[in-house]
């Protein structure tokens, strides 16, 4: 016998089955895409932190890509923490950069200054920021990450031991390289001389203000260098006379009483007369 309730029954079954299937269709076919998309997103750099770390440093947002780039073919060498990369990978980091530090002292001050977070490993933010510190940074940015150089031990205070043996560590390579010898006892007498002048509590350490007057009389302090102290007394003789003639040509162009000329590579001055 008919039935109109069967018609409406069989049509509702038949109607949810479809429904379920165009359901399952439009997952498999949204799966299908998405999948890849997925894949592709892992690939490519963040793009967003990239034009994040481009505004906060220097950097253009292709050379923040172009250390990205860096920064994980180091950091894919090891698996486990593929998103870091480790002290023993640094040395390399800076290098492919540009940036050649030999000696592990300032290598490893260099690390600590990197690592902000302190987890002993630099993740890809770190990595940007202390490179624009390093090669594009400004002269407070400069200091701050030689301070950081300097204190060893990260207690937020440089010792005397400390600054010495930064500076001899990077002095000795510096020597060896030209084939010479380290009087280590002259850099211990700058930085006692340093010291004397610039630590105000007279409490043995150089906080990062003292730090900053010192390095106001001694620049060379940023780049791990003690001025002349190293050179030989004649040299430095030598070297203060051609700076303070410098000087004195200088101030002479500027007044406008001295002329200066350069004739087959070899430069003459002619005092200017009055008219």
């Amino acid at each position: 016998e008919y039935s109109p309730r069967f018609d409406r029954f069989e049509a509702t079954t038949m109607g949810n089955k479809q429904a379920r299937a165009e359901k399952k269709k439009k997952e498999i076919i949204g799966q299908g895409v998405e999948q890849p998309l997925e894949k592709e997103k892992k690939k490519s750099p963040p793009s967003q932190e990239i034009r994040s770390l481009a505004k906060k440093t220097p950097f253009t947002t292709k050379e923040v890509s172009d250390l990205f780039k860096i920064f994980k073919s180091l950091a894919a060498q090891t698996p486990s923490q593929p998103d870091v990369i480790l002290k023993s990978q640094f040395q390399g980091a800076l290098e492919e950069a540009g940036i050649n530090v030999k000696d592990n002292t300032r290598l490893m001050g260099l690390f600590t200054a990197f690592d902000k977070n302190e987890s002993g490993t630099i993740n890809f933010r770190e990595y940007v920021l202390g490179m624009s510190a390093c090669s594009k940074g400004t002269a407070r940015e400069k200091i701050s990450l030689s301070f950081q150089v300097y204190d060893v031990d990260n207690s937020g205070k440089i010792t005397q031991e400390e600054m010495v043996r930064v500076l001899t560590a990077v002095a000795k390579y510096e020597k060896e390289a030209k084939g010479e010898k380290l009087d280590p006892e002259v850099i211990k007498k700058f930085v006692a001389e340093v010291f004397e002048k610039y630590d105000k509590r007279k409490n043995n350490v150089l906080t990062y203000d003292e730090y900053m007057r010192a390095v106001m009389n001694h620049p060379d302090l940023v780049e791990y260098r003690s001025d002349l102290t190293l050179l030989s007394n004649e040299e430095s003789e030598e070297l203060e006379t051609k700076k303070a003639f410098d000087q004195w040509v200088e101030q002479g162009v500027k007044a406008g009483f001295l002329k200066v000329e350069t004739k087959e590579g070899a430069k003459l001055y002619t005092v200017v007369k009055p008219s």
